[in-house]
Protein backbone atom coordinates (compact mmCIF):
# COMPACT_ATOMS: atom_id res chain seq x y z
CA UNK A 1 0.00 0.00 0.00
CA UNK A 2 2.91 2.81 0.97
CA UNK A 3 5.93 3.05 -0.50
CA UNK A 4 9.15 3.52 0.55
CA UNK A 5 11.93 5.57 -2.34
CA UNK A 6 15.74 5.36 -2.58
CA UNK A 7 15.71 8.68 -1.49
CA UNK A 8 13.54 8.44 1.43
CA UNK A 9 15.39 10.96 3.91
CA UNK A 10 15.71 13.66 1.47
CA UNK A 11 12.40 13.70 -0.12
CA UNK A 12 11.03 13.84 3.13
CA UNK A 13 13.02 16.71 4.39
CA UNK A 14 12.27 19.05 1.26
CA UNK A 15 8.59 17.70 1.68
CA UNK A 16 8.19 18.95 5.51
CA UNK A 17 10.33 22.20 4.46
CA UNK A 18 7.70 22.91 1.78
CA UNK A 19 4.81 21.88 4.30
CA UNK A 20 6.32 24.12 7.56
CA UNK A 21 7.45 27.40 5.20
CA UNK A 22 3.45 27.82 3.61
CA UNK A 23 1.59 25.32 4.40
CA UNK A 24 -1.71 26.88 2.67
CA UNK A 25 -1.63 25.74 -1.19
CA UNK A 26 -0.30 22.20 0.38
CA UNK A 27 -3.00 21.25 3.14
CA UNK A 28 -6.18 22.15 4.23
CA UNK A 29 -9.33 20.48 6.00
CA UNK A 30 -12.52 20.52 7.24
CA UNK A 31 -13.24 19.57 10.85
CA UNK A 32 -15.67 16.54 10.13
CA UNK A 33 -12.78 14.68 8.64
CA UNK A 34 -11.08 14.17 12.13
CA UNK A 35 -12.84 10.78 12.81
CA UNK A 36 -11.31 9.38 9.22
CA UNK A 37 -7.71 10.90 9.92
CA UNK A 38 -7.65 9.07 13.61
CA UNK A 39 -8.35 6.17 11.12
CA UNK A 40 -6.04 7.17 8.58
CA UNK A 41 -3.16 7.45 10.90
CA UNK A 42 -3.63 4.18 12.70
CA UNK A 43 -4.04 2.38 9.58
CA UNK A 44 -0.92 4.07 8.02
CA UNK A 45 0.90 3.18 11.25
CA UNK A 46 -0.06 -0.38 11.32
CA UNK A 47 0.97 -1.18 7.87
CA UNK A 48 4.18 1.37 8.47
CA UNK A 49 5.00 -1.69 11.39
CA UNK A 50 3.97 -4.58 9.85
CA UNK A 51 5.18 -3.84 5.87
CA UNK A 52 8.38 -1.34 6.52
CA UNK A 53 9.69 -2.72 9.55
CA UNK A 54 12.87 -2.77 8.16
CA UNK A 55 13.01 1.40 8.02
CA UNK A 56 9.87 1.83 10.83
CA UNK A 57 9.72 0.71 14.55
CA UNK A 58 8.22 1.84 17.76
CA UNK A 59 10.72 3.24 20.30
CA UNK A 60 8.81 5.46 24.03
CA UNK A 61 5.35 5.76 22.00
CA UNK A 62 7.00 7.13 19.11
CA UNK A 63 7.28 6.48 15.54
CA UNK A 64 11.15 5.56 14.81
CA UNK A 65 12.58 5.93 11.36
CA UNK A 66 15.77 4.04 10.83
CA UNK A 67 16.76 5.26 7.59
CA UNK A 68 16.39 9.07 8.03
CA UNK A 69 17.01 8.97 11.91
CA UNK A 70 14.07 10.95 13.25
CA UNK A 71 11.33 9.86 15.43
CA UNK A 72 7.70 11.14 15.49
CA UNK A 73 4.99 11.90 17.95
CA UNK A 74 1.50 10.44 17.33
CA UNK A 75 -0.77 12.60 19.23
CA UNK A 76 0.43 15.88 19.15
CA UNK A 77 -2.13 18.36 21.08
CA UNK A 78 -3.10 21.12 18.49
CA UNK A 79 -1.72 18.93 15.69
CA UNK A 80 -4.13 17.12 12.99
CA UNK A 81 -3.72 13.43 12.38
CA UNK A 82 -3.08 14.28 8.67
CA UNK A 83 -0.83 16.73 9.48
CA UNK A 84 1.21 14.22 11.48
CA UNK A 85 1.49 11.22 9.14
CA UNK A 86 2.51 14.16 6.62
CA UNK A 87 5.65 14.47 8.48
CA UNK A 88 6.93 10.69 7.83
CA UNK A 89 4.69 9.52 4.56
CA UNK A 90 6.06 10.17 1.21
CA UNK A 91 2.62 9.72 -0.05
CA UNK A 92 0.10 12.37 0.03
CA UNK A 93 -3.61 11.85 1.50
CA UNK A 94 -6.67 13.16 0.76
CA UNK A 95 -9.54 12.01 2.16
CA UNK A 96 -13.38 11.86 0.54
CA UNK A 97 -16.51 11.51 2.50
CA UNK A 98 -20.45 11.59 1.99
CA UNK A 99 -21.84 14.75 3.11
CA UNK A 100 -25.38 15.11 2.55
CA UNK A 101 -25.67 12.38 -0.08
CA UNK A 102 -22.33 13.58 -2.03
CA UNK A 103 -19.12 12.47 -1.61
CA UNK A 104 -17.21 15.61 -0.88
CA UNK A 105 -13.09 15.88 -0.58
CA UNK A 106 -12.65 16.65 3.26
CA UNK A 107 -9.46 16.67 3.97
CA UNK A 108 -5.86 16.88 1.56
CA UNK A 109 -2.25 16.94 2.08
CA UNK A 110 -0.73 17.28 -1.30
CA UNK A 111 2.74 18.39 -1.26
CA UNK A 112 3.66 16.80 -4.58
CA UNK A 113 1.68 19.54 -5.95
CA UNK A 114 0.92 17.92 -9.98
CA UNK A 115 -2.35 19.36 -9.83
CA UNK A 116 -2.66 22.79 -8.14
CA UNK A 117 -6.34 22.07 -7.68
CA UNK A 118 -6.67 19.34 -4.96
CA UNK A 119 -6.24 21.18 -1.96
CA UNK A 120 -8.54 23.85 -3.23
CA UNK A 121 -11.36 21.43 -3.27
CA UNK A 122 -11.27 20.54 -0.28
CA UNK A 123 -15.02 21.20 1.21
CA UNK A 124 -16.24 20.62 -2.59
CA UNK A 125 -16.63 17.68 -5.05
CA UNK A 126 -15.05 15.52 -7.13
CA UNK A 127 -16.34 16.81 -10.74
CA UNK A 128 -15.32 20.32 -9.55
CA UNK A 129 -12.10 19.29 -8.80
CA UNK A 130 -11.75 17.58 -12.19
CA UNK A 131 -13.31 20.55 -13.93
CA UNK A 132 -10.43 21.95 -15.90
CA UNK A 133 -9.40 18.24 -17.14
CA UNK A 134 -10.54 18.35 -20.55
CA UNK A 135 -13.49 16.04 -21.22
CA UNK A 136 -13.01 14.03 -17.93
CA UNK A 137 -16.55 14.56 -16.44
CA UNK A 138 -18.38 14.46 -19.53
CA UNK A 139 -16.77 11.01 -20.33
CA UNK A 140 -15.96 9.15 -17.34
CA UNK A 141 -17.84 11.32 -14.45
CA UNK A 142 -20.47 8.51 -13.83
CA UNK A 143 -17.62 5.78 -13.90
CA UNK A 144 -16.10 7.76 -11.63
CA UNK A 145 -18.79 7.43 -8.95
CA UNK A 146 -19.65 4.39 -9.46
CA UNK A 147 -16.14 3.07 -8.91
CA UNK A 148 -15.90 5.22 -5.50
CA UNK A 149 -19.17 3.82 -4.66
CA UNK A 150 -18.01 0.47 -4.83
CA UNK A 151 -14.34 0.75 -3.09
CA UNK A 152 -14.94 -1.71 -0.48
CA UNK A 153 -12.72 -2.32 3.18
CA UNK A 154 -9.83 -4.15 2.52
CA UNK A 155 -10.26 -3.77 -1.05
CA UNK A 156 -7.95 -1.11 -2.19
CA UNK A 157 -8.13 0.07 -5.84
CA UNK A 158 -4.64 1.21 -7.41
CA UNK A 159 -4.39 3.31 -10.86
CA UNK A 160 -1.54 5.67 -12.89
CA UNK A 161 -1.84 8.61 -14.10
CA UNK A 162 1.56 9.82 -15.99
CA UNK A 163 3.26 12.51 -18.09
CA UNK A 164 6.33 13.95 -19.73
CA UNK A 165 8.33 17.42 -18.40
CA UNK A 166 11.58 18.80 -18.11
CA UNK A 167 10.99 19.08 -14.12
CA UNK A 168 12.92 16.39 -12.53
CA UNK A 169 11.83 17.09 -8.78
CA UNK A 170 9.16 14.91 -7.59
CA UNK A 171 7.68 18.04 -5.44
CA UNK A 172 6.33 19.98 -8.64
CA UNK A 173 6.53 24.36 -7.79
CA UNK A 174 3.61 25.34 -6.09
CA UNK A 175 2.16 26.52 -9.47
CA UNK A 176 2.78 23.27 -10.96
CA UNK A 177 0.37 24.18 -14.38
CA UNK A 178 2.46 27.61 -15.26
CA UNK A 179 5.89 25.85 -14.06
CA UNK A 180 5.47 23.28 -16.27
CA UNK A 181 4.29 25.31 -19.07
CA UNK A 182 7.33 27.15 -18.82
CA UNK A 183 9.96 24.67 -18.37
CA UNK A 184 8.71 23.09 -21.63
CA UNK A 185 8.76 26.85 -23.45
CA UNK A 186 12.32 26.61 -22.23
CA UNK A 187 13.20 23.29 -24.04
CA UNK A 188 11.42 23.53 -26.51
CA UNK A 189 13.53 24.74 -29.48
CA UNK A 190 16.56 22.72 -28.22
CA UNK A 191 14.35 19.73 -28.53
CA UNK A 192 12.67 20.50 -32.24
CA UNK A 193 16.45 21.03 -33.33
CA UNK A 194 17.70 18.18 -31.84
CA UNK A 195 14.74 15.14 -31.07
CA UNK A 196 17.56 13.11 -30.15
CA UNK A 197 18.06 14.89 -26.87
CA UNK A 198 14.70 13.83 -25.43
CA UNK A 199 15.76 11.25 -23.52
CA UNK A 200 18.64 13.63 -21.38
CA UNK A 201 15.68 16.35 -21.10
CA UNK A 202 12.28 14.97 -20.65
CA UNK A 203 11.43 12.82 -16.92
CA UNK A 204 8.48 10.25 -17.14
CA UNK A 205 6.48 11.45 -13.91
CA UNK A 206 3.82 9.14 -12.65
CA UNK A 207 1.20 9.01 -10.16
CA UNK A 208 0.43 6.06 -8.36
CA UNK A 209 -2.81 6.06 -6.64
CA UNK A 210 -4.43 4.10 -4.18
CA UNK A 211 -7.99 4.16 -3.12
CA UNK A 212 -9.20 2.75 0.69
CA UNK A 213 -12.13 2.57 2.21
CA UNK A 214 -11.69 3.20 6.24
CA UNK A 215 -14.78 1.10 7.64
CA UNK A 216 -14.92 2.58 10.88
CA UNK A 217 -15.32 6.40 9.86
CA UNK A 218 -16.86 5.08 6.10
CA UNK A 219 -14.43 8.02 4.47
CA UNK A 220 -12.64 7.13 1.49
CA UNK A 221 -8.52 7.59 1.80
CA UNK A 222 -7.00 8.36 -1.17
CA UNK A 223 -3.07 8.40 -1.64
CA UNK A 224 -0.86 9.98 -4.47
CA UNK A 225 3.12 8.37 -4.60
CA UNK A 226 5.05 10.21 -7.27
CA UNK A 227 8.01 8.44 -9.13
CA UNK A 228 10.39 10.76 -11.58
CA UNK A 229 12.35 9.03 -13.90
CA UNK A 230 14.06 10.14 -17.02
CA UNK A 231 12.94 9.15 -20.08
CA UNK A 232 16.30 7.76 -21.15
CA UNK A 233 14.79 4.88 -18.55
CA UNK A 234 12.89 2.99 -21.03
CA UNK A 235 15.53 3.47 -24.30
CA UNK A 236 16.19 -0.23 -24.06
CA UNK A 237 12.64 -1.99 -23.26
CA UNK A 238 10.71 -2.01 -26.84
CA UNK A 239 6.92 -2.62 -24.63
CA UNK A 240 7.10 0.85 -23.14
CA UNK A 241 8.43 2.82 -26.07
CA UNK A 242 5.80 1.30 -27.96
CA UNK A 243 3.29 1.84 -25.90
CA UNK A 244 4.12 5.75 -25.00
CA UNK A 245 4.11 6.27 -28.89
CA UNK A 246 0.22 4.85 -29.03
CA UNK A 247 -0.44 7.36 -26.27
CA UNK A 248 1.08 9.80 -27.41
CA UNK A 249 0.17 9.72 -31.11
CA UNK A 250 -3.49 9.10 -29.73
CA UNK A 251 -3.78 12.06 -26.97
CA UNK A 252 -6.27 14.82 -27.78
CA UNK A 253 -4.66 18.10 -28.35
CA UNK A 254 -6.37 19.14 -25.09
CA UNK A 255 -5.16 16.11 -23.46
CA UNK A 256 -1.91 17.16 -24.29
CA UNK A 257 -2.04 21.35 -23.78
CA UNK A 258 -3.56 20.08 -20.27
CA UNK A 259 -0.52 18.55 -19.58
CA UNK A 260 1.35 21.01 -21.51
CA UNK A 261 2.85 18.38 -23.74
CA UNK A 262 1.61 19.50 -26.99
CA UNK A 263 5.03 20.87 -27.92
CA UNK A 264 6.67 17.74 -26.96
CA UNK A 265 4.54 15.77 -29.12
CA UNK A 266 6.57 15.67 -32.60
CA UNK A 267 10.40 15.57 -30.76
CA UNK A 268 9.00 12.64 -28.28
CA UNK A 269 7.67 11.03 -31.22
CA UNK A 270 10.66 11.06 -33.20
CA UNK A 271 12.97 10.02 -30.42
CA UNK A 272 10.70 6.97 -29.39
CA UNK A 273 10.67 5.75 -33.21
CA UNK A 274 14.21 5.85 -33.36
CA UNK A 275 14.38 3.72 -30.53
CA UNK A 276 11.76 1.28 -31.85
CA UNK A 277 13.62 1.10 -35.19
Amino acid sequence: WLAIGPDHGSFLREKRARLKANSLPFYRTTPGSLPGQIELRDRVVAHLLAQHADVFTMAEGRLVDRVEGTAHELDIPGVEPLAVISQFLEEDFILLQQVDGQDLITAASNAYSSSGRIVSSVGRSIPWAHKFVPTLNDQLGPRIDRVLGNIKADAPVERFNWLLTPIASRLFPEDPHAANTAAVSDINAALTNDPSRAGEILWIRVERQTLLRLPESGALAFSIYTYSDPLSSIAGDSESLAAMHRLIGSYSEDRMNYAAMAPLRGPVLKWLESRIN
